[in-house]
């Protein structure tokens, strides 16, 4: 389930706290909560020239939130699926490993397993 997402957000009792955003997929969905976090840690610490934080912080902010869910269309079913904080936070923690991965492959010459910029037996 990968479908057009949208979150629901509220962040204190407040009502007039609420409010939603519309994404394509998870994936970006996922990456609006991080672009949430990191700019309120701009907007808390706005001396500050680079941001700090751990993948805990991150999970943290979601948890202390009111309300944070997710609507996820399930084309097989052809309706959204709600999803609560905790599977928005695996969510989290999954695509952050997954850019780590793909960073240690950069950083370590090797795309997809494969050394970049060699050639096999065959001159390719």
């Amino acid at each position: 389930m990968n479908g057009h997402t949208l979150l629901l957000f509220q962040k204190d009792n407040n009502p007039d706290s609420r409010t939603w955003t519309e994404h394509e997929n998870i994936i970006l969905a996922v990456e609006a909560i991080i672009a949430m976090y990191e700019t309120r840690l701009a907007e808390s610490h706005p001396t500050r020239g680079h941001i700090h934080y751990q993948v805990g912080d991150l999970i943290g902010f979601i948890g202390q939130c009111r309300e944070f869910a997710a609507l996820v269309y399930d084309q097989m079913i052809n309706a959204y699926v709600p999803k609560d904080k905790a599977w928005l936070q695996e969510k989290i923690v999954t695509h952050l490993r997954k850019k780590l991965e793909n960073q240690n492959h950069i950083n370590d010459g090797t795309v997809n397993g494969h050394q970049s910029g060699k050639r096999n037996n065959r001159g390719f």
